[in-house]
Formats: C-alpha cells, structure tokens, sequence
C-alpha cells in the first residue's frame, strides 16, 4: 500500500473516532475493518478517489455507521 493511501485511512480514522483500522483486501478497492469501542464497521473505498469530496464523503458514511 502506498503511504499517501495509508495517510488518508488514518485521517478518515481520526475524523471518525475510530480506534484503529487493518486492511482486508487491497486492489482496485480497499477494503478496511475500521475499528471502534464496541464494533467494526467494514468499508469499502476507492483505492483513488473519484473527486475532491470522496474522502470527505466516506468520512460521513463511516461516522453513521459508527453511531448507528
């Protein structure tokens, strides 16, 4: 995995309160089992976003899921 991809992961990790996260499967999509308190919430995300606000719109997606 590229450091720049592993970068954002951690971003979106942080942004979301998520305690940690480990890659399942890596190719055209990642797919990452983010870690929280009293779950994991598995994501799947481009492995190069499609626009500026991708990143910013998986961030949003994880943060419901986290609460829900």
């Amino acid at each position: 995995m590229k450091p720049r991809v592993a970068r954002e992961i951690d971003c979106i990790a942080a942004e979301a309160g998520a305690d940690g996260w480990d890659i399942v499967r890596e190719g055209k999509h990642l797919i990452v089992d983010f870690r929280f308190a009293d779950r994991t919430v598995r994501q799947v995300l481009a492995a190069t976003p499609s626009g500026p606000r991708a990143r910013q719109n998986e961030t949003a997606w994880l943060k419901r899921k986290a609460q829900s």
